[in-house]
Parts: structure tokens; C-alpha cells; sequence
């Protein structure tokens, strides 16, 4: 039987299953579940939410609505120190949470999104409908403003990056463990949000155009 190795989300030295502090640079680690069986980060965010319990979320094309979680995905935030170096995690950890009506609760940094419309695509695609603004926005030091059209609306990019999946919990999450991907995220007219999930073929999880609304931190509440 394989072991996966484990290694600190801060510093990158290796960690055993029984560590809940790393040795090499003092960052606090946390198992969330005997079933993960894995470190798992803290989200810096809706650290209070888990599988089972109910959320409160005030969607701004339906109203309040109550939904139980049925899975929850932890993103680990990658960067370059050097343009051209190695992508190495910034300690930074966000959660996805897949709701029982069908929908992504996403938190990055300070941005939220209720997703609920999803379509697989494929790299080809990627590569036509949103590489080059992607390209665009990230040699400007993401400071350009690109837009660009997708099913017949008009976004601005907000923000692109790249990630790694270190926890997944419950059901409804299409991604591997240790799957490695790029993100693009993007505002539209009337506070649509649009999230991009761009993996690497080699083990990562399903290429996913994700469809819904922008919101507030103070739009979701336990339910």
C-alpha cells in the first residue's frame, strides 16, 4: 500500500500524521475527519461550517434559502515568489461547500459566491473562451481591466490564481485530493459571478465553468 506524503501548507517540510504543530516552522495543523485521513487546513473563512450542518444563504435571485451541506472542499492558495519559480502554497485556505439544492458556496479571500449553474469543459475550450483574457490580466500584474464575453454576457476578471485541493469532505465535490488547478474569477452586470476551474490533466478533478451570483460575507449564516 502507497503512503501519500505529507508536508506543511506553510513551509513545505515534512510533516507526520500526528503533528499538529510543524516542526520546521511552528504553523498550526488540523485534522478535520478520520474518514479525509489527512491534514487538513483551516479555512481562513466559514471555518464554523460542515458537512451536515444547515446554512443560511441570502441569494440575490431567490431570496433567503436554507440548505444542508453535503460536501466541503479546501482549497490551498498557490503563488511564484519569481515570476518563472516554483508555485508554492501561501498559507492562505479557502472552502468550497456543495449545497443539498445543487449549488457551490465558494469563499477566496474576501470574495463569496453562490453558484448554481455548472458546465464541464475541456482545455480546448478553456484555451478559446478565457486563456487569452487570463493571459492579459496576469501580465498586467493584474491590474489591466480585461473583458471579455461568454454565453452571451460581458465579465470583467476580478481575480487568477492557482490552488491545490487538500481536504475533501461528504459528497458532491468532483476533485481528487491533491489535484492541482487554475482558477479565474469574474464579475458580471446585476452581481453575477462567474469562477473558472481549469485542472491539470494529470490526476486533477473535471474542468468546470461555474455560474452564479456575487455576495457578501453577511449573506451567509448558519441556518
Amino acid at each position: 500500500m502507497s503512503v501519500q506524503a505529507l508536508t506543511c501548507p506553510r513551509c513545505g517540510g515534512n510533516i507526520k500524521p500526528s503533528d499538529r504543530v510543524c516542526p520546521f516552522c511552528g504553523a498550526a495543523l488540523e485534522i478535520t475527519t478520520a474518514e479525509s485521513a489527512q491534514h487538513a487546513l483551516r479555512p481562513q473563512q466559514l471555518d464554523w461550517l460542515n458537512v451536515g450542518d444547515y446554512v443560511r444563504v441570502a441569494h440575490p435571485g431567490k431570496g433567503q434559502e436554507t440548505a444542508q451541506v453535503a460536501g466541503k472542499v479546501i482549497y490551498q492558495e498557490l503563488w511564484q515568489q519569481v515570476r518563472g519559480g516554483p508555485w508554492v502554497p501561501t498559507g492562505g485556505a479557502f472552502a468550497g461547500f456543495w449545497l443539498e439544492t445543487g449549488a457551490l458556496l465558494l469563499n477566496w479571500q474576501d470574495r463569496y459566491y453562490i453558484l448554481d449553474q455548472s458546465q464541464s469543459t475541456s482545455d480546448v475550450n478553456i484555451a478559446r473562451d478565457f486563456a487569452p483574457y487570463a493571459h492579459q490580466f496576469g501580465q498586467s500584474d493584474q491590474k489591466a481591466k480585461v473583458n471579455f464575453n461568454y454565453n452571451s454576457q460581458r465579465w470583467l476578471i476580478v481575480d487568477i490564481g492557482k490552488f491545490n485541493i487538500n481536504a475533501v469532505l461528504g459528497d458532491g465535490i468532483d476533485a481528487p485530493v491533491g489535484a492541482i488547478g487554475r482558477f479565474i474569477h469574474a464579475s458580471g452586470d446585476g452581481g453575477r459571478g462567474l469562477v473558472v476551474e481549469d485542472y491539470e490533466s494529470s490526476g486533477g478533478g473535471q474542468d468546470t465553468v461555474w455560474q452564479g451570483y456575487a455576495i457578501k460575507a453577511t449573506d451567509v449564516q448558519k441556518g
